[in-house]
């Protein structure tokens, strides 16, 4: 999956909020939207080269969003919707082994109170689909999340109940950066997603996990690893 047409490369400075970026762009500072509310650790590093999109709008607060960190020998993505993008890739290609199988499927499907990432509709049944976008990696282990998420944990007993009911449920976790080689809960951040997550693994809910190839144009999903309960 392409970045887009218009990305340019920054020198990051500062992350005055969750939600926003000081960068340095050919000599010019400018401020940047950070689409990852999350505290990403280890990667916003006042003078790390990172990448970003050009897509100024009317309903915009900046003209660029940043979509890209070096860390190390390696670029990581830091804008969590391309973690659905590149799956919903392999799903239109017919790649995605561990959901093999399906006739069709929707995205952002209203179920209940409830709106899920991907429907995907078998011959005997229906399967919802949530994407874990994780960015913080130690020692070759993502870690997800990388802070509080009441909004994950509202997912993992959503897709408890939904396969009680006799759906099959699945979350897919897409490390966008390629040295993740496993993915566990991030306990130490949020104990209580952890808690859900290996409730969700009693209750059948399955688990997969995907890491990334990332350059500085584009992501797309490299291996399957596995996800350790």
């Amino acid at each position: 999956m392409k970045l887009g047409d218009r990305v340019v490369d920054g020198i990051f400075l500062e992350r005055p909020n969750r939600y926003l970026a000081r960068v340095e762009i050919g000599g010019q500072e400018i401020k940047a939207h950070i689409p990852d509310p999350g505290r990403l650790p280890g990667l916003m590093v006042p003078g790390r080269r990172v990448r970003l999109i050009y897509k100024p709008g009317p309903k915009r607060k900046t003209e660029y969003s940043l979509v890209l960190v070096r860390h190390g020998n390696i670029w990581v993505s830091v804008y969590p919707v391309f973690a659905n993008k590149v799956v919903e890739k392999e799903l239109l290609e017919g790649n995605l082994s561990c959901l093999d199988g399906y006739k069709k499927f929707k995205m952002e499907v209203k179920c209940g109170e409830s709106r899920f990432d991907f429907q995907l509709d078998f011959s005997d049944i229906k399967a919802f689909v949530e994407v874990k976008s994780v960015s913080l990696v130690e020692g070759s282990v993502g870690k997800f999340p990388d802070a509080p998420t009441k909004r994950g944990v509202k997912h993992l007993k959503e897709l408890i109940e939904l396969r009680q009911q006799g759906f099959r449920t699945a979350v897919i976790f897409v490390s966008q950066r390629s040295d993740a080689r496993s993915i566990i809960s991030n306990d130490e951040i949020d104990p209580l997603f952890g808690e859900w997550l290996r409730k969700a693994n009693l209750a059948s809910v399955e688990l997969y996990a995907y890491n990334c190839s990332v350059t500085k144009n584009t992501v797309s999903i490299k291996h399957q690893i596995p996800v350790n309960i």
